[in-house]
């Protein structure tokens, strides 16, 4: 029995000892553990923060920007109330318009306010005629060529020279701004191109460009129906945008700021290839 009860205390002592040896592996383990649940709390939070830091600088931007377009369409919606209060809205009252809106210091990024005039052939000629007896030989409907309508850009302001370089031009040759004249013609509201390089353009610091579309029509003319809308059309009060000034006007003195913490792009539709890329925040640092 007392050989027994011996061995019995010697594989409890045993037992005991290995408990004991245990003990700091169990610690370490339970240390390990708590560290990596701690851990994921911090980093969930982090990315939490983060999270909601992206979200609302991106609500921010986009908010941003749908106000300073809902603004433009507000000049735009203006200088139609000029064409539907007067028989005829003349060069210097339309220049009155737009230098009473003081537009580079109250709506930065806007290129300017212009009027671009329907044009029949048969009216061709006596349209160009009658712009140049106002003071601009060398004006004429560009580009060159017979075609079955014509649109001219007659009055656009301010008339620096960034903008003399699109004076005559007709907007109605060309696909992407065509489509938009179009829907604004048929929906009688503000309608918005695709991506366009914009005749403002020279060889340096090129920018993507949209224009913004408000139709206007005859004179107490009316025009209710499609067909009348289609029928009665004098033509578009516009305006022209380059892309990267408007972002710098939308983002004011947070634009440096943006680009160092996001990388914003915009794209014309859903497209998100280079060729319907109007605006990237980061495009000089990957350059």
């Amino acid at each position: 029995m007392e050989g027994l009860f011996c061995r019995a205390a010697t594989m409890r002592t045993e037992q005991a000892h290995k408990t004991v040896r245990l003990v700091p592996w169990a610690i370490l383990a339970l240390g390990l553990l708590l560290t990596y649940v701690l851990g994921n709390v911090v980093r969930e939070s982090r990315r939490q923060a983060l999270q909601f830091e992206f979200d609302f600088r991106v609500n921010e931007i986009v908010g941003n920007v749908d106000q300073r377009l809902s603004n433009y369409e507000q000049v735009l919606a203006g200088a139609a109330g000029l064409f539907e209060a007067s028989h005829s809205v003349e060069r210097e009252e339309f220049a009155a318009y737009v230098r009473a809106l003081r537009l580079e210091g109250r709506f930065p990024g806007i290129q300017g306010v212009g009027f671009a005039r329907l044009v029949q052939p048969r009216d061709k000629a006596g349209l160009v005629a009658a712009i140049r007896a106002e003071g601009f030989p060398d004006y004429d409907i560009r580009p060159a060529g017979r075609r079955e309508l014509y649109t001219s850009i007659v009055y656009l302001e301010p008339f620096d020279w960034r903008n003399q370089r699109a004076f005559g031009y007709d907007m109605y040759s060309e696909p992407v701004r065509r489509a938009a004249m179009e829907r604004a013609r048929d929906s009688e509201q503000t309608s918005i191109s695709g991506r366009v390089r914009l005749l403002q353009e020279t060889e340096r610091d090129v920018q993507p460009g949209f224009l913004m579309y408000l139709p206007i029509y005859r004179f107490q003319i009316p025009h209710r129906s499609l067909e009348e809308r289609r029928a009665n059309l004098l033509g578009w009060v516009y305006a022209p945008f380059r892309m990267h000034d408007l972002m710098q006007g939308v983002l004011g003195r947070h634009f440096g700021e943006i680009a160092a913490s996001l990388d914003l792009e915009i794209y014309d539709g859903d497209a998100t290839d280079p060729d319907h890329l109007l605006f990237d925040s980061n495009a000089g640092v990957r350059s």
